[in-house]
């Protein structure tokens, strides 16, 4: 049993290998062991802790925050059964568990030489992410709904944890996976828009090859590409099609298009072109830049053969 344990454990690290790798986090520290500064609280007077594994550790300046590093704690956790009917306790042991390393992670050595490296730094934040994920759940399993309102996750300072299931490790695979394949990866960047912290013109980035964790449970990723000297906006949305999520990514293409872009792509899970062309046409009608209206597309970043089209 302990070595079937082991395997899925090996297994599921394999795959958050190959999502971190996705979302461009390529020089994760894999299997670090820090010290526990808080033994009896982390464990107890008859047994006190004394150190938390961390499957990976990531670090990497903000490109949406002026000098501020990012230090990023990344938890594995796979299991070969679907998610359990009540995940609430189980989801709380993983969560704990990743909190109170984040706690020990502050006063950690490796923290004090990565922030050491880094130069035009003032401070630094750290937080956590926990992939939950399932080896024969659905795809878009959404375990995150079912622990959002969980209790008793509060008691260590651990700051903001994402938690990523199969709903959102899927999402990540299958939008960045259809820019990345249909434009070529080397002409892929995502974007960094200006968020009022990010205002220091000689630090500045628009896009670059990584992921920023805030990115991870916006439902969200916007992207640049670029192709025979020509530019495409592409935002990917988990969310489905409607007319309102629609205008929605409308208005934030609007607002995130640094240069004028020639095609403006708007990507959804489930969008079909018989049923879903009318709203889109109509909704294009309504926009007083007639120009971004022509160069809207929408499309489904799910592959079926009923979406394909001719490049053009």
């Amino acid at each position: 049993m302990g070595e079937r344990s082991k395997k899925l454990g090996d297994h599921g690290e394999d795959i958050v290998a190959a999502l971190l790798k996705l979302i461009g986090w390529k020089s994760a520290a894999k299997g670090t062991d820090l010290i526990c500064f808080k033994p009896n609280i982390h464990g107890s007077k008859e047994s006190p802790r004394k150190s938390h594994g961390v499957d990976f550790i990531f670090s990497c300046t903000s490109p949406l925050e002026d000098q501020i590093l990012k230090h990023i704690l990344i938890s594995s956790k796979f299991q070969a059964a679907n998610y359990p009917n009540t995940p609430t306790t189980k989801f709380k042991d993983y969560f704990t568990d990743l909190s109170v390393a984040l706690e020990c992670f502050k006063r950690s050595e490796i923290r004090r030489k990565v922030n050491s490296s880094h130069q035009g730094i003032n401070s630094d934040s750290i937080s956590g992410v926990l992939f939950w994920i399932s080896g024969t759940d659905n795809p878009d399993a959404d375990i995150v709904e079912k622990v959002s309102t969980a209790r008793g996750v509060d008691d260590f300072g651990y700051g903001t944890i994402y938690v990523i299931d199969n709903s959102r490790a899927s999402f990540l695979f299958d939008s960045i996976g259809y820019t990345n394949n249909k434009y070529g990866e080397e002409n892929v960047k995502f974007i960094y828009p200006s968020t009022g912290k990010n205002i220091n013109t000689a630090s500045r980035v628009t896009g670059g090859k990584i992921l920023p964790p805030e990115y991870l449970n916006s439902g969200l990723i916007p992207f640049y590409a670029s192709t025979q000297d020509q530019k495409h906006l592409i935002v990917c949305c988990q969310d489905p099609f409607d007319e309102n999520n629609l205008k929605r990514l409308i208005g934030f293409s609007i607002s995130i298009a640094l240069e004028y872009p020639k095609k403006v792509i708007i990507a959804f899970p489930d969008y079909d072109f018989v049923k879903h062309e009318e709203i889109v046409s109509t909704t294009k009608l309504t926009l007083q830049d007639k120009s971004f209206a022509q160069s809207i597309e929408v499309i489904s970043y799910i592959k079926d053969f009923r979406g394909i089209e001719e490049d053009q």
